[in-house]
């Protein structure tokens, strides 16, 4: 597997058919036994499945983890206990949100531009609150629409940053919230489990 979608000349503009050989791929990945991972893990990935797989990627969630697993897996942690389940490589990340890695004059590192933001952009982004609103549902939506007319082509991360800030205090705010239900799920719930 590739990492990407690939390296483009700095002056890319993708058309709708760079977008339907986008999810082609993503799909492949979507649809292989670890495609529950992606929706598992929230966010922007989530709803890319959902779209991608469609009626199909809710009921993969609960079918448990892969034959993957050992192969591919992340940690979790329940108290003292610990388990494996299904995760996606960074590089399966980066197809399944549209990424091409860009040559740019001057830099080691390569630039990236992508059809939707990666996941550490959609973290930090305004539209990301803990949950899906219908708020990032109007946007990825309209996002989608503008994509398939041919009005919006993958942007750098520069571009993302600005374009779903939205709310100034949302990184702020889901911060604090990770790390006190966080703490509630530490000290009150799991010491019950036990």
């Amino acid at each position: 597997m590739a990492g990407c979608l690939g390296w483009r000349q700095l002056s890319f503009r993708g058309t709708e058919w760079d977008y339907r050989h986008y999810e082609g791929h993503a799909y492949e990945i979507l649809a292989s036994p670890r495609g529950r991972a992606a929706i598992l893990e929230g966010g922007i990935v989530w709803r890319l499945a959902l779209e991608i797989l469609g009626n199909d990627a809710r009921q993969r969630a609960a079918e448990g983890p892969s034959s993957d697993v050992l192969q591919y897996a992340q940690e979790v942690q329940l108290g003292q206990e610990s388990y494996l389940d299904d995760a996606l490589t960074a590089e399966e990340i980066d197809i399944i949100c549209g990424t091409y890695k860009v040559a740019d004059a001057g830099h080691v590192e390569p630039a990236h531009l992508s059809w939707w933001p990666r996941p550490m952009q959609w973290k930090t982004s305004g539209l990301n609150l803990g949950y899906w609103t219908q708020q990032a549902e109007q946007w990825f939506v309209t996002r989608i629409g503008n994509i398939r007319q041919g009005r919006a082509e993958p942007m750098n991360g520069k571009a993302w940053k600005s374009s779903i800030r939205i709310h100034s205090g949302a990184f702020k705010l889901r911060t604090v919230c990770d790390r006190e239900s966080d703490k509630f799920l530490s000290d009150k719930l799991l010491p019950t489990m036990h």
